[in-house]
């Protein structure tokens, strides 16, 4: 069987989702779609607006084949990281083609620019400190005028947001030497960040969820597949979706009682955004005003936002990183004739039962699930990787 990969969120499913997966069969011609996944929180640093078994749902009776998650040591941080392992997973079962959308849509230009720029790592990696030394930029402005130094002529546009996952994804399979084709295509309708729609039937998951969190079921019900929508009506009858709110009062709690050393310990903390960080805390009232108050040029708000959520987990630098591994989230028929296939040669483990597997494997997502259940409305869902199965659809 042929198996074509992923790299999604899904957060939620909608129809932008919908036409890459069909594209994503259509120009790969793949037997099976795998979608790896990421789980409670996101690369950006943000709660996933349900949990990630309601969202795995959605993908595979929208037409995913089999979903699987991205650890959280994976699934939130910068891309590179984020990358490489999605695409370690991705080998591991024995998928041919990585297919993903772009502002390019040029699967050559991401396999020159990615040989190119690992070619050139080392006067890379000088251009960027020397960027860096200017503490007005940022980790992004500095990457993209080291990339304009290095290569003035590259064709593809890195400053846009699905060409940079592209680029690392491409990165990530030249570097660990899989042996991975990519496709792409262009993305369209709607932007990756836009906060309203500019299209009929297709807008962003940044948008949809600006609308769900408002209430506003009437708008959301025409850029969602049926199958999305039933699961959101369904999950919205007992739970609140999640937001950054939801555990602001626990971030706020951890910045004004923690000294500042433990603070300096935490994965993603340099540079002194700390005191920055305990700063702010002490007039904001929100999450959005904290936000606004830290983010500047030099510290985005994705890098606010990843930092704060290693701190509300207490990520420490020094802690060694979870091995890699496959958490099964749900499956179609042919997904799972063809896990069958792939299980005795995978080579990472697969976990399809928490509780029967090495707790020390899995213990960064359940602590993940852990946090994500002390959002108002989940207090039932505290112990749910021990109690729930992989979803199953039925014929």
């Amino acid at each position: 069987m042929k198996a074509t990969g992923i790299i999604v969120e899904y957060n939620p499913f909608h129809n932008g989702h919908l036409l890459h997966l069909r594209e994503a069969r259509k120009q790969t011609d793949a037997d099976v779609i795998i979608a790896v996944m990421s789980g409670s929180f996101l690369q950006r640093g943000e709660p996933a607006l349900l949990p990630k078994w309601e969202r795995a749902q959605m993908a595979i009776d929208a037409g995913v084949d089999l979903v699987v998650e991205l650890p959280f040591h994976f699934a939130t941080q910068q891309a590179d990281i984020f990358a490489n392992g999605a695409v370690d997973i991705l080998d591991a079962l024995g998928v041919q083609t990585l297919f993903f959308g772009s502002e390019n849509g040029d699967a050559d230009a991401f396999t020159q620019t990615a040989k190119l720029l690992t070619e050139q790592s080392i006067p890379f990696k000088a251009a960027m400190g020397r960027f860096l030394e200017d503490k007005a930029n940022s980790y992004a402005v500095a990457w993209n005028l080291a990339i304009r130094e290095i290569a003035p002529n590259l064709a593809l546009d890195l400053a846009q947001p699905n060409n940079i996952l592209g680029f690392h994804y491409t990165r990530a399979i030249i570097e660990q030497r899989k042996r991975i084709e990519i496709a792409t295509m262009t993305r369209q309708s709607a932007g990756y960040h836009d906060e309203s729609p500019a299209h009929h039937s297709i807008a962003s998951a940044t948008a949809i969820r600006r609308m769900l969190l408002a209430n506003d079921w009437q708008s959301v019900k025409q850029y969602v597949p049926e199958t999305t929508l039933a699961i959101l009506h369904k999950y919205r009858e007992t739970y609140s979706f999640v937001s950054w709110d939801d555990f602001w009062p626990l971030l706020r709690y951890q910045l004004m009682t923690a000294p500042t050393s433990q603070l300096q310990a935490i994965r993603g903390v340099s540079e002194g955004i700390e005191n920055r960080l305990q700063q702010a805390t002490q007039l904001a009232t929100n999450f959005d005003e904290f936000l606004g108050a830290v983010t500047t040029k030099r510290y985005s708000s994705a890098r606010i936002k990843r930092v704060s959520l290693q701190i509300l987990a207490q990520q420490a630098k020094t802690k060694a990183p979870t091995q890699n591994y496959i958490r099964l989230l749900g499956m179609s028929s042919a997904g799972q004739r063809y896990l069958s296939q792939v299980k005795k040669v995978a080579t990472l483990p697969i976990v399809s039962t928490a509780s029967k597997t090495d707790p020390a494997l899995i213990q960064k997502d359940v602590l993940a699930t852990k946090l994500y259940s002390l959002s108002p409305s989940l207090g039932d869902q505290l112990l749910r990787d021990y109690h729930t199965s992989p979803y199953r659809k039925k014929l």
